[in-house]
């Protein structure tokens, strides 16, 4: 195996241009995948930082359509029945005010708040100190454990930390641990920088209600390790037979939800299905990439197979042994694959380095983290691994079985060559059918959202700064907060840069949105389903004039609309369409799952804009009164007569006076917002897939150039005959170019009737793209056609130049 290394290295080194052409051409294909991997595992794929991950799972009682959490009375009672599990644990994600004394100014960080053996399910063992016991869930004196990012940030890796206090929503709390730098938390994008147990979730919010105890609160989500042996499909059945038997405990609400036992990457799918539906399709497509890659190195070594015929049958007529000449070529082809894999990963550095390059617009520590880590370089190997025997073992399994007479003889009858331009051409094709392919994706996906780039969302994203408020960090009441709701609204009014000022409880497109289960009067559900979960918002009186939300039908809300007034809403068309088709929404009725008697009245119908991304379908919506639906969470936006920022200054000023213990948050106009959060990556997205679709384009030329120049090489002694009895130079020219231009024909039909499919694909996944443009069926073949003649262009003017003499001299 030494020897057969050093001697496939000694001929590659012989070929340098058939090496460089084949490395930079799997090079491409290989590090496309990996970047595109890297982005996969940041967003999917990465298991849970904790020993065993496949044995963690997620339980969750679910609506016949829609992922719910568990509630923690359910949790409590999954644990004490189930003997599927080794343990069961419940966390909660948190946005909590954080300092770390009283006389330093608050901040804002994510939490979670976790049951008392949290960290032992998952098997995580603090770095310093020790995790939680059962003592510190009703201690007096409350307990904290802190990340690893906060303790090395906030303390500067302090040894002596433990013991020390850190102020956390008012409240003081002692530090008992640091968690260890290899688990940075359970969710794959959020880092939270402290840990508290569950049951003091109520002291410090100030909530009336305690999420631990009401069995409605679904907000806890459980993660639960499998004992060896158990399925999960085995765990999910015995979990089920629990939860009949809770059915007396639940409402009718909750009596239509079900068990479900997930693995994390089942979990992480069905909590975000358009991310995994992005990731696959661009998996997809640089998938399609690496093949053309292969096909093109498949088709240099059919080439090279060639020029290598008289050395085959040389080393077959002194008695190798067939497996051994297969061998030999397979190492060649290993190696070649080895060289992509390494040059590929520089543009696998170039690509996650650019995939870093997203930019999350909160002030939670919230990311994106692709990394050039060993999950990476491992899908490499197997990408280089996988190719060495796409592109190899069929060039080398013909090459080893040539026609010795021939061969040894140096010359190939005229059947042999077409057999072997057969083989190659029907390679040329598919190069040429799959780079349609991946050209008319590459159309349609990057018109779509240029689509979305320049449509209006739905709302104005100029002249408009925001900030977000959360009392509950500083522990108000109801009546304390909506006193600081309408103080705040006054006095901004006055600021005199700012037009208009209004509250709401969502930030258009932010990831974070406000659901709640709804029932529209007279809309029949399928059986078993009593409500539909849907995308609200809280706003006050100003909020459709401020944020320029245009209004169909009936009214805005009004001061009218308060506390004690006949209760009201406003939804969009896309609700109305849904719900209520061909009927006049105003005067309808919708309520809220759990308040059977109190129903709304529909007021007003507004304009279906975009509420979660740019690329979403039109989806219902429904806005609620400030007034009749107190909000301790809520968002400002001011709008301004001149620059947006230049407003921020004099708002943080406003909320110093009120109350200078009142952590403000996500400042920041919404220009900039919009920015971030739409077009920057969308226009990244659109960067990614015009990539992959030139890549593809590149291979495919490549390797028809490659044909017609071998082809013309192989025929230069006929093309000298056509010559010698007449034929001119511009039929030469015009035959050469006839050959690339069948193959070309023919790779655009084949690629064309597979490309419907795909379109019809694409247009069902990505319902906000809108449909494929007629125009991209028209400019991608042409642009084929022409690129294509142009590839061949150089070979066939070298044909049509051939000395006819030499010609005939050429065998």
């Amino acid at each position: 195996m030494l020897e057969e290394i050093r001697y496939a290295l000694r001929t590659l080194l012989r070929n340098p241009g058939f090496t460089v052409v084949a490395t930079l051409s799997l090079a491409l294909g290989i590090g496309l995948n990996s970047a595109i991997f890297s982005l996969a595992d940041a967003l999917l794929l990465r298991p849970m930082p904790v020993p065993q991950p496949s044995a963690v799972v997620t339980v969750s009682t679910d609506k016949p359509d829609d992922v719910g959490g568990t509630s923690y009375p359910d949790y409590l009672d999954f644990r004490a029945h189930s003997r599927s599990f080794e343990g069961m644990g419940v966390f909660h994600n948190v946005t909590l005010s954080i300092a770390k004394s009283a006389t330093e100014n608050p901040h804002l960080r994510a939490g979670l708040a976790v049951s008392d053996n949290f960290f032992q399910i998952l098997d995580v063992q603090p770095a310093l100190g020790r995790a939680f016991t059962q003592q510190d869930l009703s201690a007096r004196n409350p307990v904290t454990l802190i990340s690893d990012d906060f303790w090395r940030s906030e303390f500067s890796s302090d040894p002596a930390i433990l013991g020390r206090t850190v102020r956390i929503n008012g409240i003081d709390f002692n530090i008992v641990g640091v968690t260890a730098e290899s688990f940075p938390g359970v969710d794959q994008y959020v880092r939270p920088s402290v840990y508290i147990p569950a049951t003091l979730i109520q002291r410090l919010t100030g909530s009336p209600k305690d999420l631990t105890e009401d069995r409605s609160a679904l907000n806890f989500e459980v993660k639960a390790r499998l004992k060896p042996g158990i399925t999960r499909e085995q765990a999910q059945a015995e979990l089920q037979n629990i939860w009949k038997g809770l059915a007396p405990l639940h409402s009718d609400a909750d009596k239509v939800r079900n068990v479900a036992v997930r693995t994390e990457l089942q979990i992480r799918v069905a909590f975000d299905p358009p991310d995994a539906y992005l990731i696959t399709l661009l998996m997809s497509l640089v998938a399609v990439v690496l093949v053309i890659a292969c096909a093109n190195v498949a088709n240099l070594l059919l080439g090279r197979a060639k020029g290598r015929s008289r050395e085959i049958a040389i080393r077959l007529a002194l008695g190798v042994g067939r497996a051994r000449l297969v061998r030999q070529l397979l190492v060649e082809s290993f190696i070649l694959a080895i060289l992509g894999a390494l040059v590929g990963l520089a543009f696998a550095y170039g690509g996650i380095r650019f995939l870093q390059t997203i930019r999350i617009p909160s002030d939670l520590p919230i990311s994106i983290t692709p990394q050039l880590d060993g999950r990476v370089l491992l899908v490499s190997l197997i990408s280089a691994v996988v190719s060495a025997l796409v592109f190899g073992l069929t060039p080398a399994l013909r090459a080893s079985k040539p026609d010795l007479v021939p061969a040894l003889k140096n010359a190939e009858t005229g059947f042999t060559i077409k057999q072997r331009l057969t083989g190659r051409n029907l390679l040329v094709i598919a190069q040429v059918a799959m780079s349609m392919v991946l050209l008319i994706a590459t159309g349609m996906l990057i018109d779509g959202f240029r689509k979305t780039l320049v449509m209006n969302p739905g709302f104005r994203t100029d002249h408009l700064v925001m900030m977000q408020f959360d009392t509950s960090l500083v522990r108000y009441s109801d009546a304390k907060a909506h006193d600081f709701y309408r103080d705040l609204v006054e006095r901004a009014r006055g600021i005199a840069d700012i037009r208009a000022v209004s509250l709401s409880s969502v930030i258009p497109m932010a990831p974070a949105q406000d659901t709640q289960n709804l029932v529209p009067e007279g809309y029949e559900f399928p059986k078993g389903q009593q409500s539909v979960s849907l995308f609200t918002s809280t706003v006050d009186e100003n909020y459709f004039d401020v944020m320029q939300v245009p209004l169909l039908r009936g009214r805005a809300f009004t001061a009218n609309d308060k506390e004690g007034a006949p209760l009201v809403a406003i939804v969009n068309e896309q609700f109305a369409k849904k719900y209520w088709p061909n009927q006049d929404p105003i005067g309808k009725r919708l309520r809220m799952e759990d308040k059977k008697d109190q129903w709304m009245q529909v007021v007003g119908l507004a304009k279906t804009g975009k509420y979660l991304y740019v690329a979403e379908s039109p989806t219902a919506f429904v806005y609620f009164p400030f007034a009749q639906n107190p909000r301790k969470s809520m968002v400002l936006f001011a709008e301004t007569s001149g620059d947006a920022s230049g407003a921020i200054g004099p708002l943080r000023e406003v909320v110093r006076t009120l109350d200078a213990n009142q952590p403000i948050f996500n400042v920041r106009t919404m220009e900039n917002f919009y920015q971030l959060r739409a077009i920057s990556i969308t226009r990244m997205i659109m960067q990614m897939i015009a990539s992959m679709g030139a890549a593809g384009l590149t291979l495919a030329l490549i390797g028809l150039y490659g044909l017609v120049a071998y082809s013309v090489a192989q025929r230069t002694r006929e093309i000298g005959v056509r010559m010698a009895i007449g034929a001119s130079r511009m039929d030469v020219l015009k035959m050469v170019l006839r050959q690339g231009l069948t193959l070309a024909i023919a790779g655009i039909v084949v690629g064309g009737l597979i490309s419907i499919a795909v379109a019809k694909l694409l247009t069902a996944g990505l319902v906000g793209l809108g449909t494929p443009n007629s125009a991209t069926y028209v400019i991608v073949p042409l642009t084929l056609l022409a690129v294509t003649l142009a590839s061949c262009y150089v070979p066939a003017f070298r044909a049509s130049r051939v000395d006819p003499m030499v010609a005939l001299r050429y065998e």
